[in-house]
């Protein structure tokens, strides 16, 4: 009991060290997609901390990454970075998210071992929710910018199917485990981008009208989204997945 209380402790640390290096780090955990949007890769690390950490040190992870963000924000390098200083927009979303992301972990884990196939379902689950995201998301793109709706549409349909594609490739395994673990990446990492979108929408409206030219808010969350969303869920589950089956066989040795 003692060793691994110990072991988690020195876990937490690391994965503290990390999140506060890719914070303050220029270009590291904030990497910028546009003008206006960072893809955000800083949440990786607190993922990987709720499959291996009580749930008392993940929750400690995602307040490192939420006060973290809330500091950086006073040295501000893009537009939005100012609105972080708002402690609702940079701390409580990372909060909720953690708490999400541990429940997730925990539903997707009990799902797994109740029924037969549940590797399907839960298969099926992230494909459904990533189609109907980036069918609203690439709607939302054609009504905020006036692309071509052909174009979009071919797009959007080799979007699909990379993702589909990349998405089996981590779980045609006999290993359930490899599926489970990518699925919590990409769902929790969706949760995390609507909990950080709305939150400025929310609390910060009129910034992001004046930022992006529109009333359509709505249409912002699902731009974003799907724009720089699904990068970061794919960055979570390529990156975080490995790192996870590793260290979980290093700490059940």
């Amino acid at each position: 009991m003692k060793k691994n209380n110990v072991q988690d402790l020195t876990l937490t640390s690391v994965f503290a060290a990390i999140i506060l290096m890719m914070i303050f780090i220029p270009n590291l955990g904030f990497i910028p997609l546009t003008p206006f949007v960072s893809v955000t890769i800083i949440h990786i690390p607190v993922l990987i901390g709720v499959f291996l950490l009580p749930k008392r040190y993940s929750i400690l992870l995602g307040l490192f990454f939420g006060i973290g963000s809330w500091i950086r924000s006073f040295t501000p390098v893009g537009p939005l970075d100012v609105a972080f200083q708002n402690p609702l927009i940079s701390v409580l979303p990372r909060f909720l998210f953690v708490i999400a992301a541990i429940y997730v972990f925990q539903g997707l884990k009990a799902l797994d071992g109740k029924f037969k196939h549940s590797d399907v379902y839960i298969f099926g689950s992230v494909v459904f929710i990533t189609l109907f995201g980036i069918f609203f998301g690439f709607k939302a793109i054609a009504d905020f910018t006036s692309w071509n709706q052909a174009t979009l549409s071919v797009i959007a349909l080799i979007v699909i199917g990379l993702f589909v594609t990349l998405y089996f490739a981590f779980v045609r395994s006999q290993d359930k485990k490899r599926i489970l673990i990518p699925s919590i990446m990409i769902i929790s990492t969706v949760i995390h981008t609507i909990l950080v979108l709305s939150a400025l929408v929310i609390f910060v409206p009129q910034t992001m009208i004046d930022l992006f030219g529109t009333n359509d808010l709505l249409g912002i969350i699902y731009t974003i989204a799907v724009t720089n969303g699904l990068v970061e869920a794919l960055a979570a589950a390529i990156i975080g997945t490995p790192i996870v089956i590793a260290l979980s066989m290093v700490k059940n040795r």
